[in-house]
């Protein structure tokens, strides 16, 4: 297996392209600015160099390379497998066939020795839970599934989806990786903080949320948010919802995607069902980054640390608006544990999908999200 990184930044390569990793066994992922005018010669260059190889991509907002954060740039990771495969599945998805969409991707790329299903989905159309519950129906055992949702700053109206030579915004790709010495491992956490009461849920419709404790769910939200409350819905990245569904044992958290001033309604990026439990949450900045520091150190227990590694790191944006200037810190951090034989790239989403302990996967907000990529070789 050979990985290369590279970074496409004011219209200039950080090294010169290895058109020699072209191959039918080669997968390109890569992470780019919503301004697509400003990396698209970059695309170009890649499509261009890499005539027979597997492209996949998505809009971010900001890029991941390294140890550093970049904006308007091109983030790229190309791994010529010599042992493993892959197979790439497109959808069209909307809200109201997520599960669906979420089921066929699985018994698509279902398959012999199927360890790893990745995912880049469009934002604006999109219930990520129902996603991740589709994509948890059949999945195998012991496959990850892990992922995102295409980044957009807080405008959600210039994602891209990129598949090959096409852009998209309506669309979900998946990639399935097989192989018996492919070595796939996922770590996810959060580090947001529980402020206030518990409440009940007392009417919703899958992603859309009407009332809390019987009182308009906006109208709570508003007050809970103070001088932030006029700022909606991008002020909803710093206070997003904490769920607990019935018979679930860990929160998740849900951010905000739009408001509905006249239904006082809030729409989330993934279900909220009735009669589930909600408590508002806010971010402390050192847990933030302590969580990503454990995502990290998560990774580290099953890797062969003398092997060679691809780090897909999928942050969501609320921690870089909430972190600020410390947001480079928690990617420093997270570089220096995963260690030199790692390549680390990434993109700042708008909703993560990470594996979880009991199979199948599951949709977050406000988390950092990492996949850790490599081929076993016998002879290291």
């Amino acid at each position: 297996m050979q990985i290369e990184i590279y970074l496409f930044k004011d219209g200039e390569w950080n090294k010169e392209i290895d058109a020699s990793l072209d191959s039918l066994s080669t997968l390109i992922i890569m992470f780019g600015s919503i301004n697509i005018l400003n990396v698209k010669d970059g695309i170009d260059d890649i499509i261009d160099n890499f005539p027979t190889s597997t492209i996949v991509g998505t809009s971010s907002s900001g890029e991941i390379y390294r140890n550093e954060i970049f904006h308007d740039s091109l983030s790229v990771s190309v791994v010529k497998f010599s042992k493993s495969r892959f197979r790439v599945t497109l959808k069209e998805i909307s809200e109201q066939n997520s599960f669906e969409v979420g089921k066929n991707i699985v018994d698509e790329l279902n398959g012999e020795d199927l360890k790893c299903i990745f995912v880049l989905s469009s934002v604006v159309n999109v219930n990520g839970s129902e996603l991740t519950k589709g994509l948890s129906h059949n999945a195998p055992k012991g496959c990850v599934i892990t992922g995102g949702l295409a980044g957009d700053g807080v405008e959600f109206n210039k994602i891209w989806i990129l598949l090959g030579s096409k852009l998209m915004r309506k669309q979900i790709v998946a990639v399935g990786l097989y192989g018996a010495s492919l070595r796939v491992g996922s770590g996810c956490r959060c580090g947001w903080s529980r402020f206030g009461l518990d409440r009940r849920v007392t009417s919703s419709h899958q992603n859309i949320l009407y009332s809390i404790d019987n009182k308009p769910a906006l109208e709570l939200y508003k007050r809970y948010l103070g001088p932030y409350a006029d700022e909606l819905p991008a002020s909803g990245l710093y206070f997003p919802l904490m769920l607990l569904e019935e018979g679930s044992k860990k929160p998740t958290l849900r951010a905000i995607k739009a408001i509905d001033e006249e239904k006082n309604s809030i729409t989330l990026a993934g279900s909220i069902p009735q009669g589930s439990i909600v408590t508002f949450a806010k971010a402390n900045l050192d847990e933030l980054i302590d969580g990503a520091q454990e995502a990290a150190q998560s990774l580290m227990v099953s890797y062969d640390k003398d092997q060679k590694a691809l780090c897909i790191a999928i942050n969501c944006v609320a921690r870089k608006i909430v972190l600020k200037q410390e947001a480079e810190d928690e990617i420093e951090i997270v570089h220096d544990i995963l260690g030199e034989n790692v390549s680390l790239v990434g993109f700042y989403s708008y909703g993560e999908i990470s594996n979880i302990s009991e199979g199948g996967c599951d949709f977050h907000n406000q988390s950092m999200t990492l996949m850790l990529l490599y081929e076993e070789d016998n002879d290291v």
